[in-house]
C-alpha cells in the first residue's frame, strides 16, 4: 500500500544530496546539508572522506568520469536518526575513473550498479555516511575485470 505521508526532513535532505550534488553537480547543497564534522566512509574505496570539501571532491571525481551519473533511489527507510537507502547508479564512462589507486581510461560503456548507504543525522545536518556500492559489478561492466559470476538460470542448468 502506498503512503501519502509527507517526507521527513532527513528524507528530503538525503534526496537533495543524491539529486542535486551527485546527479546534477550542484554542490552548494552540501554546505546546507552536511555537518562540519561530516565523515563519509566508502567501502569500495577503503577510505573515509572528512568534511564538505573532501566529499565534494569525491563526487567531482565520479562526475568527471561519468558526466551523466545519476543516483536512482530504489528504496528509502527512515528510522530514528538514520536514513537507509538501496540505490542504483547509472552513467556512461567518458572520463578517467580513479578508484583505489587505479586510473581507468574512458571506455564509453554505460554502467548500472546497485548499492546501499546508511546516513546518520544530528538535528538538521548529516554527520555520517556509510556507503557500499557494488564496485565489482561496475568494474565488470566497464571490462576492467572479467566476470566470473553466473545467473540463477545458468547455475541451475
Amino acid at each position: 500500500m502506498a503512503t501519502t505521508e509527507p517526507m521527513t526532513q532527513m528524507e528530503t535532505q538525503f534526496r537533495r544530496v543524491a539529486d542535486e550534488a551527485w546527479s546534477e553537480g550542484e554542490y552548494d547543497v552540501l554546505d546546507e546539508m552536511l555537518a562540519d564534522e561530516f565523515v563519509a566512509t566508502h567501502y569500495q574505496l577503503e577510505r573515509s572522506f572528512r568534511g564538505v570539501d573532501e566529499y565534494r571532491a569525491l563526487i567531482e571525481t565520479y562526475r568527471e568520469a561519468m558526466p551523466d551519473i545519476t543516483i536512482h533511489i530504489d528504496e528509502l527507510v527512515v528510522s530514528d536518526d538514520c536514513v537507509t537507502c538501496r540505490y542504483r547508479v547509472t552513467g556512461t564512462h567518458e572520463g578517467t575513473l580513479r578508484v583505489r589507486g587505479m586510473e581507468i581510461p574512458p571506455t564509453g560503456k554505460s554502467v548500472e550498479t546497485p548499492g546501499i548507504v546508511i546516513s546518520r543525522y544530528d538535528g538538521d545536518r548529516c554527520v555520517e555516511e556509510f556507503n557500499s556500492p557494488h564496485a565489482l559489478g561496475m568494474m565488470e561492466q566497464l571490462g576492467v575485470i572479467s566476470g566470473g559470476s553466473t545467473t540463477t538460470d545458468e547455475a541451475s542448468a
